[in-house]
This record gives C-alpha cells, sequence and structure tokens, in this order.
C-alpha cells in the first residue's frame, strides 16, 4: 500500500458532528452533518490522567464512521472552553520539577527551589488575610 492510497483511507473516515449527549459513564453520541441518527462513539485518551471533555452542543471530528463499530471522538473543533464545570475542579492539584518551578506573568514571578527556597518577586508583593497574617523564620529582615 503507498502512502497516497493511505492517506485517501485515513481522510474518508474522518467526519464532523455535534456532540448530543454525554452520559456518567463517558459515552459520547454524536449526530453527524450528513446522517439523520445519533452515532455512540468513544473517546480519546492522550494520556493516563488528560481526557478531552465535552458537552452537548460541542462540534467534533471523529473517525472510524464506516469502518469500525464504535468510532473514535478525536477532538473537539473550534476554541476550548475557558471555564470548568464545578464538578470538573480538581480538590488537589499537584505540579511538580525536579530542580526548580517559576510561575511568570509580566514583571511579576514565583520561584520554588528544589534546595527549599522561594522567591517572590514582583513592582510590588501584596498582603491580605481575614485573620492572623503571621511571619516566622529563624530570622526576619525587614528592608
Amino acid at each position: 500500500m503507498t502512502m497516497t492510497t493511505l492517506r485517501t483511507h485515513s481522510t474518508e473516515q474522518l467526519r464532523r458532528g455535534t456532540v448530543v449527549h454525554v452520559d456518567d459513564a463517558g459515552g459520547i453520541l454524536v449526530q453527524l452533518e450528513d446522517r439523520d441518527d445519533a452515532v455512540r462513539c468513544s473517546r480519546l485518551a492522550v494520556s493516563d490522567n488528560d481526557q478531552l471533555t465535552l458537552h452537548a452542543g460541542d462540534c467534533v471530528l471523529i473517525w472510524g464512521v464506516e469502518a469500525t463499530d464504535e468510532p473514535v471522538v478525536i477532538g473537539r473543533v473550534g476554541p476550548a472552553h475557558g471555564e470548568r464545570a464545578p464538578d470538573e475542579t480538581p480538590a488537589v492539584l499537584t505540579i511538580e520539577a525536579q530542580h526548580s518551578l517559576t510561575l511568570r506573568v509580566g514583571d511579576g514571578s514565583i520561584t520554588i527551589r528544589d534546595d527549599g527556597k522561594i522567591l517572590i518577586k514582583g513592582k510590588d508583593l501584596v498582603s491580605h488575610a481575614q485573620r492572623l497574617n503571621r511571619i516566622k523564620g529563624g530570622s526576619v529582615s525587614i528592608n
């Protein structure tokens, strides 16, 4: 089989549709643009802990409508959803790095190093507390 033939067969299986329903078990019903009936689809798993979040009304690209028993949603077409549903917000989020982790926006940054040092840089630093605001350390230096 030549590469041209492979490409032709692959693209013939790509179809566009609209998500009709997503059930609690992760099953997806997709209405194709050129069919009257909705098709049950699987979801493409891109990693063990990252799953495409779909909602009714999302436009999706699916593969394998004619070739498999259960086609696969390979992605959402259009912009990503800006907000997560409340039940999708993780209770705990851990970000790990081996030597250093930096969050940077404009002129401000927070860096956490593997030696335990935390550096906070910015034009102004503001600290607010509704209750006690404690500064504690082996020694505390102000200016």
